[in-house]
């Protein structure tokens, strides 16, 4: 029989740290995290990196992993064997694996178990993915609101401190969204409400595509949750009842 992982997976904005917290506490899990650009140390805010405090004490693996300064490439090949050995390394010691994050392609590899170069796709675990689609309407204030929240929070200090520690402008204007676009302001090609607005519109572009990656998803194992209300109420019944079947 495959051991059992959780993956939580959604779009943008849509609530996954949140969800993912409450339900490690629920199910004694261990969290890891499958978002391209928290892997790099520094990549706090504009990542919308989880803080100490929001852990509420669950551990959390693969994030601060990558030095950006090295201005390498983590690819999904480094992210499934990372993510294998975390797995692996959590369910020997009796808990619970969450993949949990918005990169599609990162979750997608550990669940499908995707083979590079000649090896074929071999699914490692049994799978139960909750991924998060809530409208528009829900998630367009959120991201205004969050866009101006991360400014406060010293996003472009953030910034500012990754480019004087030596973090190539490129490698972050490659991050796309909130790095591109904060290199962008400091060089002085935008003003502020260019920034916002651009940003605002990038991310709910983002979320577009984020959304057909998401209905692609293996029917066998996906479900998704539009409404923020019943997020834990239905994650919980879906839980238990993936981890008191038996697979087949």
């Amino acid at each position: 029989m495959k051991p059992k992982i959780i993956v939580l997976s959604g779009v943008t904005a849509s609530g996954k740290t949140a969800l993912s917290i409450e339900l490690a506490k629920q199910f004694n899990a261990e969290i890891i995290s499958a978002d391209s650009r928290q892997v790099y140390c520094g990549l706090d805010i504009g990542s919308a990196k989880i803080t100490t405090a929001e852990m509420q004490g669950i551990p959390h693996h693969c994030l601060n992993i990558v030095d950006p300064k090295q201005n390498t490439h983590y690819s999904v090949g480094d992210f499934q064997r990372d993510a294998y050995k975390t797995i692996d390394d959590i369910i020997a010691h009796g808990k619970l694996p969450m993949l949990v994050g918005g990169t599609g392609l990162y979750t997608r590899s550990v669940a499908e178990g995707y083979g590079f170069g000649e090896e074929p796709n071999q699914s490692r675990y049994d799978v139960l993915q909750i991924c998060l689609v809530p409208p528009n309407t829900i998630l367009a204030p959120k991201v205004k609101q969050r866009n101006v929240e991360r400014v406060a929070q010293g996003m472009f200090d953030e910034t500012r401190k990754l480019l004087a520690d030596g973090v190539p402008s490129d490698f972050l204007y490659k991050l796309g969204l909130e790095y591109r676009l904060n290199v962008r302001y400091l060089q002085g090609e935008i003003d502020l409400e260019t920034y916002y607005d651009e940003l605002y519109h990038q991310t709910m572009q983002f979320i577009k595509r984020q959304r057909t990656w998401y209905r692609k998803e293996n029917p066998a194992y996906t479900h998704y949750f539009t409404e923020p209300k019943t997020y834990l109420t239905d994650a919980i019944m879906l839980i238990k009842n993936f981890l008191t079947n038996q697979q087949n």
